[in-house]
């Protein structure tokens, strides 16, 4: 898919009654062949849903994906991503969905792989970005919740939502 990012992005900012349809359009628009786009877009369709489990399901889905794809189809959709690379993020994201659903064994697992990849986190262009200092940042937080058996759904910022 040429366009993930973009399309992506307009998908995920539009209208809050059309992120849905929008969404699985651009989900049922990705060829069933193309693992790096459906790693991508799982991703961040996962934190787009409203429902725990279901978001879940999508970044169980994108962690599956994650492992039919190379390190060259992922930089066809963004320059700067590797395996490696994303590999924080999407056990990061499990990590935090186990986590709010109760599953602080499962969760912690996830946690310490999504730390096993942070040597990737070393790279320029991630700490430039402000992208190592983002998931190691999550990681801590997450962490944290895990300790203290804490299902609180945390906002982007890191603070509890209202």
């Amino acid at each position: 898919m040429e366009n993930l990012m973009t399309e992506l992005g307009a998908a995920l900012t539009g209208d809050p009654e059309d992120r849905k349809a929008a969404l699985d359009a651009l989900w049922a628009g990705i060829d069933p062949s193309d693992h790096a786009a459906r790693c991508i877009a799982a991703h961040f369709i996962a934190d787009a849903q409203e429902d725990l489990g279901v978001e879940v399901e999508w970044d169980e889905l994108s962690l599956a994906e994650s492992l039919h794809v190379s390190d060259a189809e992922l930089q066809a959709i963004h320059p700067t991503m590797s395996v490696a690379g994303f590999m924080p993020s999407l056990y990061l994201n499990l990590a935090d969905g186990y986590r709010r659903q109760g599953r602080f064994e499962e969760a912690a697992d996830k946690l310490q792989t999504s730390r096993d990849f942070d040597f990737a986190l070393d790279d320029p262009q991630q700490e430039a970005a402000g992208y190592s200092a983002m998931i190691r940042g999550g990681q801590q937080k997450v962490a944290e919740l895990i300790a203290a058996r804490d299902t609180t759904k945390v906002a982007q910022d890191g603070a509890p939502p209202a």
